[in-house]
């Protein structure tokens, strides 16, 4: 009976050992993951600023961000969240994205920690 027991837990051990180096192999492959995209688009405000934006992903399909440069210089990637329409990019600590179509709407946080808009009328320059 012991001789039994050992060899089912042996077994079992096997198939675990099997098991994690299997996953071992998975990770390996999602260390190849490559960043596709990239191209730039223009926006068009209506104050006359132009926005411009770089829009990438994971080859995966499992994340996607856009990088966003504003006329003053500065730049924010954010990752892409779950919207009800369009695209939504956020870091939700300073400034949101909100792309629908060939419109970009911007969100800022104020001094109170509320959000209000910051660039509200940006279409896709031709």
């Amino acid at each position: 009976m012991k001789k039994k027991k050992l060899g089912i837990a042996l077994a079992l051990a096997l198939i675990l050992l099997a098991l994690a180096l299997s996953q071992g192999v998975r990770r390996d492959e999602e260390v190849r993951l490559a960043v596709t995209g990239g191209e730039p688009v223009v926006y068009r405000c209506s104050n006359g600023d132009r926005l411009a934006a770089r829009y990438y992903g994971l080859s995966d399909g499992s994340l996607h961000f856009v990088k966003v440069l504003f006329p003053d210089g500065r730049e924010f990637t954010l990752p892409q969240v779950l919207s009800a329409s369009g695209a939504r990019y956020t870091d939700d600590a300073e400034l949101v994205w909100w792309v629908k179509g060939e419109r970009v709407y911007v969100e800022k946080r104020d001094e109170s920690g509320g959000w209000r808009p910051f660039y509200e009328e940006c279409r896709l320059e031709p």
